[in-house]
């Protein structure tokens, strides 16, 4: 992506570039006639040059206020920027416009290129910050081709009622636009040489703000999910606890009902030889009384069965009874 928008701004570069030849080429009269309609009418090239410098410097400045003053919006502070500055520079009397350029002579011309140059970058950097993607050194080699341009034309303009301006001007010609050439084929260079498209600098304060208001909302949904993958941990532990628990029940109640089942069985066996040990021990003492009890060997033998059949029915009477106790438990 940032591949693609690289392209497409030196394509629209290079078109600008293609459009400003004619342009640089032109006489003075094509540049004059735009000037004249943008800042309003003046009385020759040098005093349309000052104006435009004028203008650039009030948009900067006004720029830098309204961007402040429209919380940050670019589009709204741009275009209330060059209303406001067109606006000022058409109403401004030439008179004062005068006065800028020559109360103060050779130091007046000085502070006037230097406030225009630095309003420029001003401008520019706002809109294309080459620290952010190095395709913006593209706009900016097209600003420094361009002053190189001005500074060119800056010793042919006609200034034979201001000498020390003229020779101020034809000293500093050669140098500003042999240094602005230099500097436009550097961000040429730094705009097409390197394998990335987008080179970053130091993060700025807002920058790392927003880096560390993202990192905390990460850090605080990464501590919900891992509370929440704990929660559900626990509550998984929690139901194989409960699941275990109702099971370990479940098996305990089939063992309970086994283990009555099997002891009522036994009951209902214990309980039914009981009676027939106490019919039997019954029979006997019967017998045994006819036959004299222990006083006739009869007797004795009878009695003898007798006591056997009832010490079991005793027996079995204290297994049922240990087996009826079990089961109401």
């Amino acid at each position: 992506m940032l591949l693609n928008k690289k392209r497409g701004l030196l394509v629209l570069s290079s078109l600008f570039l293609a459009l400003l030849i004619p342009l640089v080429s032109a006489q003075w009269e094509g540049v004059y006639s735009m000037f004249s309609f943008l800042f309003g009418a003046g009385e020759n090239v040098a005093f349309m040059f000052l104006k435009a410098g004028v203008w650039i410097i009030l948009f900067a400045i006004i720029f830098g206020v309204s961007t402040k003053m429209f919380s940050g919006s670019k589009g709204v502070a741009t275009i209330f920027s060059i209303v406001f500055s067109l606006i000022a520079i058409r109403f401004i009397p030439n008179e004062y416009i005068y006065y800028i350029g020559s109360a103060y002579g050779v130091l007046g011309i000085v502070l006037l290129v230097l406030f225009i140059i630095g309003a420029t970058l001003f401008i520019l950097n706002k809109y294309f910050p080459i620290k952010e993607h190095k395709a913006f050194g593209v706009v900016w080699a097209l600003f420094y081709f361009f002053i190189a341009w001005v500074f060119g034309q800056l010793a042919s303009l006609e200034m034979d009622d201001f000498p020390k301006i003229k020779e101020l001007l034809e000293t500093i010609s050669p140098w500003g636009k042999y240094i602005c050439i230099v500097l436009g084929f550097a961000c040429l260079i730094n705009a097409l040489s390197g394998k990335s498209g987008y080179a970053r600098t130091r993060p700025s304060g807002d920058e790392k703000m927003e880096r560390n208001r993202e990192r905390e909302e990460l850090e605080r949904e990464r501590r919900q999910h891992q509370e929440e993958l704990d929660r559900m941990v626990k509550q998984k532990e929690r139901d194989v606890k409960a699941t275990r628990l109702e099971q370990a029940n479940r098996d305990r109640a089939m063992q309970n009902r086994h283990r009555r089942s099997r002891w009522e069985s036994e009951l209902n066996k214990l309980r039914s030889e009981k009676n027939n040990h106490a019919n039997k021990a019954s029979n006997l003492h019967t017998k045994a009384t006819r036959a004299g009890w222990r006083n006739t060997p009869e007797g004795k033998r009878l009695y003898g069965e007798w006591y056997r059949e009832y010490s079991k029915v005793i027996s079995l009477e204290k297994e049922i009874e240990n087996l009826e106790k079990k089961l109401r438990l």
